[in-house]
C-alpha cells in the first residue's frame, strides 16, 4: 500500500525554512550545476552596465555569483563571488574566478568593505520575509558608505502594459489550482512559461531522469522596495522592471 506525501507548505518557523531551501533549493542546484551554467551564459545588459559605471579599480561582490557569468565583465574590476552551491563554485574555480562558499544571511567578510555588490536572481529563493531582509541587511553591511547594490528577483506579474515577458511561451497555460492554495499556504507546481498563480510556488528543472523542484517567492510590485524600508542608512537610486524581473539599486548612506 502506497502513500502519498503530504503537500510542501510555505514555512512558519526559521527551522522549517531552512531545511524547505536546504531540499529545494541548495541540493538542486548541487545536482544541476553543470546543466544549469550551460543555460545561462548571457549576461543581463543593465546589469553589465551597472557593473560598468565603477571606477576603474572598485571592489565588487557578487552574493550568488552562481558560474561566474557577471565575474569577467570588467578587467577594470576587482570581482569576487560568493555562493551556496559547490557545484557551481566549482565552475567558478575552474574558469579562474576568486569565489567562496557562504549562505547570503552570514558573508564573512568585513564590514563596509565593498565599493559594489550585485546580487542577481537569489532573493527569490529565501522563503521568509525576515530571511529575505536578513540578506539585504548583510549586502548593506558589507557596503562601503556610498556603494551601491543591485538587486533583482523574479516578478509575479510577467504581463506589464499589455506585454508579456520573454518567460512567458505563448498560448502555454498553466495546470489547474484545485481549492484556495494560498489560504492553505500550500506550495504549487508552477507551470513553466506560464502566469505565475501564487507568490510561493515549487518550479520544476528536469533533467533525464528526475523532476526537481527549485523553491520560489516571486515578488509583487515594491515588495522590494517594502523590505528596504525597514534598513537604515539606505536611498534608493532605482527601480524598474526588466523582462519580467523587478529589479532596485540602492547606495548606502553615511
Amino acid at each position: 500500500m502506497s502513500s502519498t506525501a503530504p503537500p510542501l507548505t510555505i514555512p512558519t518557523s526559521e527551522s522549517d525554512a531552512s531545511q524547505l531551501e536546504e531540499e529545494h533549493v541548495h541540493k538542486v542546484y548541487d545536482k544541476i550545476a553543470i546543466n544549469f551554467s550551460d543555460t545561462r551564459y548571457k549576461p543581463w545588459p543593465r546589469v553589465v552596465d551597472f557593473l560598468r559605471s565603477f571606477p576603474c579599480g572598485s571592489l565588487i561582490l557578487d552574493v550568488g555569483c552562481g558560474n561566474g557569468k557577471y565575474m569577467n565583465i570588467s578587467n577594470d574590476l576587482m570581482m569576487i563571488g560568493c555562493d551556496r552551491s559547490e557545484g557551481l563554485l566549482k565552475i567558478c574555480r575552474d574558469r579562474y574566478f576568486q569565489v567562496f562558499l557562504c549562505d547570503c544571511m552570514n558573508i564573512p567578510v568585513p564590514t563596509n568593505m565593498f565599493d559594489g555588490a550585485i546580487c542577481i536572481a537569489v532573493l527569490h529563493h529565501i522563503s521568509t520575509e525576515e530571511r529575505r531582509l536578513s540578506a539585504l541587511k548583510e549586502i548593506v553591511r558589507l557596503l562601503k558608505p556610498g556603494g551601491q547594490a543591485l538587486i533583482t528577483v523574479w516578478a509575479k506579474e510577467q504581463e506589464l502594459d499589455n506585454k508579456k515577458s520573454t518567460y512567458i511561451t505563448k498560448n502555454a497555460k498553466a495546470c489547474p489550482v484545485h481549492g484556495n492554495t494560498e489560504t492553505k499556504n500550500e506550495l504549487i507546481i508552477h507551470t513553466p512559461r506560464t502566469e505565475f498563480q501564487q507568490s510561493d510556488c515549487l518550479v520544476p528543472w528536469n533533467k533525464p531522469t528526475e523532476k526537481l523542484l527549485r523553491y520560489y517567492h516571486v515578488f509583487i510590485k515594491d515588495e522590494l522596495e517594502h523590505i528596504l524600508s525597514h534598513i537604515s542608512r539606505v536611498k534608493i537610486i532605482n527601480s524598474y522592471n526588466d523582462d519580467g524581473n523587478w529589479c532596485i539599486i540602492f547606495m548606502k548612506i553615511a
